[in-house]
């Protein structure tokens, strides 16, 4: 009876151990996809600044927002504006770079 007893304690130990270790990755998992989405955000907002911008006075440049380094550079084509926007941010204490392109029409 005392065997049985013990060996429940140490099984549910261990279940509990393993929810604790998930709950952690998931926190992790969460905690990314926020900063990934932010970055997206600040990349979606860049494009809509330079969409609104005449094409003549559109140009290249870098900004900061929302803790968020942002570089943006245009090629210029026939018809159109190449443009690429890249966002550098953290992600679990790591810097990590997105990059984003479309194209605008003049």
């Amino acid at each position: 009876m005392l065997v049985e007893l013990l060996v429940a304690v140490v099984i549910f130990s261990v279940g509990l151990l393993a929810m604790a270790g998930t709950a952690s990755v998931i926190l992790t998992s969460l905690t990314s996809t926020q900063s990934r989405t932010i970055a997206a955000s600040v990349a979606e907002s860049r494009f809509e600044r330079i969409r609104t911008t005449a094409c003549a006075a559109r140009a290249a440049g870098s900004a900061t927002t929302r803790g968020i380094v942002e570089t943006w550079r245009l090629d210029r084509l026939a018809r159109a504006d190449d443009v690429t926007v890249a966002v550098t941010f953290l992600s679990n204490h790591q810097n990590r770079t997105e990059t984003f392109r479309s194209f605008m029409p003049c």
